[in-house]
């Protein structure tokens, strides 16, 4: 449980050593000058404290780290904090519960703060009272398919827990959506739809960005281009036929995403570009194909695929004529772009609080998580 708060200033409630230790344990000497924490860098958090925020009389601070001065009030209010890892590698598709705090060994998982090395505590049996950090400096993706798949999970923790989510430099993203697959003839084929980034488990949790850190969807992929088909007269009009030729869309865009989202085929090559954690897949042009003459159906261009400075993909391009004369010709337009994942989504009726303005591009109201 968190060490009981201070109850007014000057404090109303008074504060045993042992509750101290009942927290955080028994360090070398049983000295409260070596609970403060040194040096201690953890991922981007610099000069990491015993309890971070929320402490002291006024429940606003933190507990005291090098040489600066300590006090047993500094300590009111204090939680052992747990520091899940998302700051080593890159991962996809990673519950900081289940996978990172429930695995054996915590190396790469979390850190417990304090305990008798200073940064590697006991693993507490319970999270009730505790301060839980999920830190995200790496670049987490997610999975194409269901728009319910999330990059991150918070999952579920015992009641009581602080839960929050601070994204350092780092980035939770979506899939994207593959673009679309032009076709001769006929109208292109749709992007596909991205997945979505942050999913939270757990009623209560806080959000934060900083230093360039990002939550986002995966955006859709773009529209293929639309394709037709002419036929041009050959002499004069009605009097032998020049040949038939069809004439495919571009493919469209790969969404931004991790993983992006592969570029959509066309029949003549001319495929789109697929997506990356940084940016969206270009659709690729259409063809031209010119019957007798310079009679030319021009399939039409595929769609960009969404990403962050233009959230929406983009639908494909209309096949159009050009040249002399055309017989029967028809020409399709463009298939739309996908939809684009949510950026947050929760589950059932739990609810999370954002810190600040966090960084975070895509739709917040989104529920359900898998």
């Amino acid at each position: 449980m968190a060490i009981k708060a201070s109850g007014g200033n000057p404090p109303q409630n008074s504060l045993r050593f042992s509750e101290i230790e009942n927290e955080f344990g028994q360090n070398s000497g049983r000295k409260i000058g070596n609970y403060r924490m040194n040096n201690l860098n953890i991922g981007a958090l610099t000069e990491v404290s015993l309890s971070r925020d929320g402490c002291g009389i006024s429940a606003n601070s933190d507990i005291p780290v090098d040489n600066q001065t300590i006090r047993f009030s500094d300590f009111y209010s204090a939680k052992q904090n747990i520091i899940i890892d998302f700051h080593s590698n890159d991962q996809n598709r990673v519950n900081a519960k289940t996978d990172k705090f429930n695995a054996a060994n915590a190396n790469g998982n979390f850190t417990v703060v304090g305990g008798t090395n200073g940064n590697n505590g006991p693993k507490p049996s319970n999270t009730n009272g505790k301060k839980v950090i999920i830190h995200v400096t790496k670049l987490i993706g997610s999975a194409t398919g269901s728009v319910n798949n999330v990059a991150l999970r918070t999952g579920t923790w015992n009641s009581g827990t602080e839960v929050l989510v601070e994204v350092d430099g780092g980035t939770v993203i979506g899939a994207g959506g593959d673009g679309g697959n032009g076709r001769e003839a006929t109208s292109g084929l749709p992007g596909g739809d991205g997945t979505s980034g942050l999913g939270i488990d757990y009623d209560g949790t806080k959000i934060q960005t900083a230093e360039g850190g990002l939550i986002a969807c995966g955006f859709g992929g773009g529209g293929a281009g639309g394709g037709g088909e002419t036929k041009k007269e050959g002499g004069r009009w009605g009097s032998g036929r020049g040949p038939e030729v069809k004439a495919g869309g571009g493919g469209g865009g790969g969404g931004q995403g991790v993983p992006g989202g592969a570029g959509g085929t066309s029949p003549e090559g001319r495929n789109g570009t697929a997506g990356s954690a940084s940016a969206a897949g270009d659709g690729g042009e259409g063809a031209e194909v010119a019957s007798r003459g310079d009679a030319t159906i021009n399939g039409g261009t595929g769609g960009e695929g969404g990403h962050t400075g233009d959230t929406s993909a983009d639908t494909g391009q209309d096949a159009f004529l050009s040249g002399r004369r055309h017989e029967n010709a028809s020409t399709s337009g463009g298939a739309a772009g996908g939809s684009n994942g949510a950026a947050i989504r929760k589950n059932g009726g739990v609810n999370f609080t954002l810190i600040g303005s966090p960084n975070i591009v895509g739709d917040t109201n989104a529920t359900g998580v898998s």
